[in-house]
């Protein structure tokens, strides 16, 4: 210990020693410098040399391990500086449009226009199909406070005014917005509900202001109105937003939807991160938004109403099985006035029960089974997606057939016995079948008349099956029409026909055609020969009303001389005038065409028919062809005159609305003043009675809102002892009716009316009329037998005085007696009325 201190001196000594930075030496230093190197001799030899060797060891270790440090913190640099190298190579070069579109969307933004789609109007420009928006409500479950409302309020409100259950809106609001536990907190924004229309949003948005509710709000969502809801809805069909645009499903928003859509715009610009605001000088890329087309039908709204209605009148009577289907045409053009297919639904509601359909039915459904049943009966378009048998309408083409190839003439005697065409098949005339006889020898144009089928089995057999189906193809029964509209079919005939399936469809069977195949068929005979493309659509028009796009009549080919065309109309004509159509006739309105009564043979619907009646107005000028086609009606007994009474009540409809003059000879006027009596019907159901009333072209009228086809007849108002004009009208009442619960209306005032125009006056109000007996029949109304507004019974019948003086205004109001109801013929006793058939 003794010999340290020493050395420890020295040490503490040595860290005491003051460095000076001048140049010259201190005083003494030499000698300071010596004496510690002669103490630490002597210290060194005093002492054990192994503490001073363990020094070195200690830096050694410590400059090797600064080394390694220097030399990992080099690597972690150079590798570093050659990530960041990689980085931004890939940056720039690599991914340099994946960086670079990251980097627009902080800086840009890009605002999208919609385009307006286009409007669908009538052939006058009556709108059809219309632009519109509803509302999603929105909101932000913890912002939604009032400092009016509490929370029960708020969303007694929302279920009161949204029709939003309470379970969900409960699901949605906080009770309290503070509560981190709470799950619906962490919602950020939800929808409350959809399809808000603009009423309901006005009244929602007033109840949040006059409360001072936040946290809701609305967006506004493209949509589609209907301005005439079901009218012409399978033609129209809908549109719908699948939460971008509005996409057409149906019809023609669906056939044209690439037409009526236009393309959106858009503008990308650079804008403020922060507050959003577009910066100054920025360049915008802008495309301007396309509006979309409009389009303009052929369809004209006052033509489809006549056939509408026309076509409901024979649903509700007759209840078909598969509807009712009515087309009107411009022989000529091809152009489509009218399209008529029941059930039809509300384009502005699709899911909705169509018309028609039974409510206990409908009610019964689940919701995925009403889905079904809409599309199975009533989005489909009838006239252009189904087939039927066309039956004796067939006949009109057979025989221009034979016209065409001379084989035959209107008086050729042929007998319509019945026909063994095969070991298990023979054809029979319909009066074989129902009456037990046919009608022996007869004309072709008598055959036509009767609808003999024997006789154009014959006809076809001289034709030959390779020329029969020659003409079959030319006449486009083997491809579609290519009407402008979506899913059409086309008619189901034999690849390889036999002599059996000729000699069966020279009268319409065994083969099928779609109502717009029949049709235009047709009108191949009233144009003189040349088969027609139908169309939908009249032209196309840009967003500023100029037309772009003129649909012209367009001719598939030439399948008949002019000269044939004209003998088949005018065995067309006799038809009506003199064989099984002349329920069909339409005083004033010369009508041509053709019955079809097909029957369903096998299967479950054996026995079923289906009617169809295909005719053109006036004959010696035509101005529209109308089919009408009545698809199985549940009462068997219903013939085709339903079908052929439907069809002419859409003629008169028709004509008298475009303004066509009616033309009476002596013998239409006559006609006109021809009398039927009613036919007894009571204990019938409703369907058959209709039918029955029918047959001389009298109209029925259900007299209580809740019949039906199956309601039980109890009595008709007028009764079977009166007699009415062709163009009367029946009501139909069931058991129970007093006559205080009869049917009334009012008679409306008739002063200076022509026969024809007292006529129609008194049926647009449900009543009968009657020329008086001793009236100048080309003169006006002077005198009718109730004054004008007043109140009677509908069905009652109202007579009139017409005089050539035409300018006396004063009205003889007369009491109804049975006993000067007999101007006129002589009515046919009530035995004499029954349906034809063929």
């Amino acid at each position: 210990m003794i010999s340290m201190i020493p050395r420890t001196r020295w040490l503490i000594t040595m860290q005491h020693i003051p460095i000076s930075n001048s140049r010259k030496p201190l005083k003494g230093s030499s000698e300071i410098r010596k004496k510690p190197q002669a103490a630490e001799s002597a210290a060194v030899s005093s002492e054990d040399v192994k503490e001073p060797q363990e020094k070195p060891v200690r830096h050694s270790r410590s400059r090797a391990f600064a080394k390694a440090w220097i030399a990992v913190v080099g690597v972690v640099v150079v590798l570093y500086s050659f990530y960041l190298i990689y980085n931004l190579y890939r940056t720039t070069v690599t991914d340099n449009d994946k960086y670079a579109r990251a980097a627009a969307d902080e800086q840009w933004t890009l605002m999208t226009y919609s385009a307006n789609r286009g409007m669908i109007y009538d052939s006058n420009l009556v709108p059809l199909a219309s632009n519109t928006y509803d509302y999603t409500v929105i909101c932000s479950p913890k912002m939604v406070t009032s400092t009016i409302l509490s929370r029960e309020e708020i969303m007694e409100g929302v279920v009161t005014i949204l029709g939003v259950p309470y379970e969900k809106i409960d699901s949605i609001i906080p009770v309290d917005p503070e509560d981190k536990d709470d799950k619906r907190n962490d919602v950020a924004g939800c929808d409350v509900t959809k399809n808000v229309p603009q009423e309901t949003k006005d009244q929602f948005d007033k109840f949040l202001k006059d409360n001072k509710v936040k946290g809701f709000g609305f967006v506004a969502v493209p949509q589609r109105y209907y301005n005439y809801g079901s009218l012409a809805s399978q033609v129209i069909g809908y549109a719908k937003n699948d939460g971008v645009s509005l996409n057409g499903l149906y019809g023609l928003e669906a056939y044209y939807n690439d037409v009526l859509s236009g393309e959106d715009g858009y503008r990308y610009s650079e804008t403020d991160e922060i507050t959003g605001g577009v910066l100054p000088y920025s360049d915008a890329t802008t495309i301007d938004v396309s509006d979309g087309n409009n389009i303009v039908t052929n369809i004209d709204i006052s033509i489809q109403r006549i056939a509408e209605e026309a076509a409901k009148e024979a649903y509700d009577k007759y209840d078909p099985i598969d509807g009712v289907c009515a087309i009107v045409m411009n022989p000529y053009t091809g152009a489509v006035y009218a399209m008529v297919s029941l059930p039809n639904y509300d384009c502005n509601d699709p899911y909705a029960m169509p018309y028609g359909t039974n409510p206990d039915k409908w009610n019964f459904m689940n919701s995925e089974d009403r889905v079904q049943y809409v599309m199975a009966n009533a989005w489909r378009n009838r006239c252009v997606s189904d087939t039927y048998e066309p039956g004796s309408t067939f006949k009109s083409l057979t025989t221009c057939m034979a016209f065409e190839e001379n084989l035959t003439t209107e008086e050729e005697v042929f007998n319509d016995a019945p026909i063994a065409i095969s070991s298990k098949h023979t054809i029979s005339c319909w009066a074989q079948k129902s009456l037990g006889y046919n009608h022996g020898d007869e004309t072709l144009q008598k055959a036509f008349q009767n609808s003999c089928n024997p006789i154009f089995t014959q006809l076809a057999y001289r034709i030959g099956i390779t020329k029969y189906y020659s003409y079959v193809r030319m006449l486009g029964f083997y491809d579609q029409t290519g009407i402008d509209l979506p899913a059409e079919g086309k008619g189901i005939f034999h690849k390889e026909p036999t002599s059996v399936d000729m000699a069966v469809l020279a009268y319409g069977e065994s083969s099928t055609v779609t109502p717009i195949q029949l049709i235009t068929s047709y009108c191949a005979i009233v144009n003189g020969g040349d088969l027609l493309v139908p169309h939908i659509i009249k032209y196309i028009t840009d967003p500023e009303g100029n037309i772009v796009d003129e649909i012209e009549p367009e001719v598939v080919r030439t399948v008949f001389s002019e000269d044939t065309c004209r003998r088949v109309r005018t065995l067309m004509e006799g038809v009506v005038s003199d064989g099984t159509g002349s329920a069909g006739k339409v005083a004033g309105y010369s009508v041509a065409g053709k019955t079809s009564t097909s029957t369903i043979d096998v299967g479950e619907l054996k026995g079923a028919h289906v009617l169809s009646f295909s005719c053109y107005a006036p004959s010696y000028d035509p101005k529209i062809a109308v089919l009408v086609v009545i698809n199985k009606p549940r009462d068997h007994s219903v013939g085709s005159s339903s079908a052929a009474s439907t069809a002419a009540k859409i003629v008169e409809g028709t004509l008298s609305y475009m303004g066509v003059e009616r033309r009476f000879s002596e013998e239409e006027y006559k006609e006109l003043l021809k009398q039927w009596y009613v036919q007894k019907v009571d204990g019938m159901p409703a369907s058959q009675a209709s039918s029955k009333i029918a047959v001389n072209g009298l109209s029925t009228l259900y007299g209580t809102l809740d019949m039906t086809p199956d309601t039980i007849i109890a009595r008709t108002y007028p009764d079977y002892y009166h007699t009415l004009y062709k163009t009367g009208i029946v009501v139909l009442y069931p058991e129970g009716i007093s006559d205080d619960q009869m049917l009334t209306t009012r008679v409306p005032n008739m002063t200076g009316m022509s026969a024809i125009e007292c006529i129609e006056a008194c049926l647009k109000m449900n009543l009968n009329c009657k020329i008086d007996s001793d009236s100048d029949i080309e003169g006006l109304c002077v005198a009718q037998s109730v004054t004008s507004g007043s109140t009677v019974y509908a069905g009652d019948i109202i007579i009139v005085t017409l005089s050539d003086a035409g300018n006396k205004n004063d009205t003889a109001d007369q009491n109804y007696d049975n006993s000067t109801v007999n101007g006129g013929t002589d009515a046919l006793p009530p035995d004499n009325h029954d349906d034809e058939e063929d």
